[in-house]
């Protein structure tokens, strides 16, 4: 994956596990980050989902996250992180 990633000149490359909640199979996430603090991210798999997410990061421990998938769902959230 790390030879993959470092190839294609991404950020991120990372294989999620299926969620049947959200309709979607295994599938592939290629990310990049746009500045130091937007991260845009694509994920799709074979069955047909695609969904975009775009994280913000506010502060270095405060970031909102938004995602649209093709399916019409879409959803925004804050995530707080605080390394020990």
């Amino acid at each position: 994956m790390g030879v993959l990633q470092s190839a294609t000149g991404l950020d991120r490359l990372r294989i999620l596990n299926p969620d049947e909640q959200a309709g979607r199979g295994t599938a592939i996430a290629l990310g990049q980050y746009i500045t130091n603090d937007v991260y845009v991210e694509i994920i799709t798999d074979a069955r047909g989902y695609t969904a975009s997410q775009i994280e913000i990061s506010l502060t270095p421990a405060l970031s909102v996250l938004s995602q649209l998938s093709s399916f019409g769902t879409s959803n925004v959230s804050v995530r707080y992180r605080k390394d020990y």
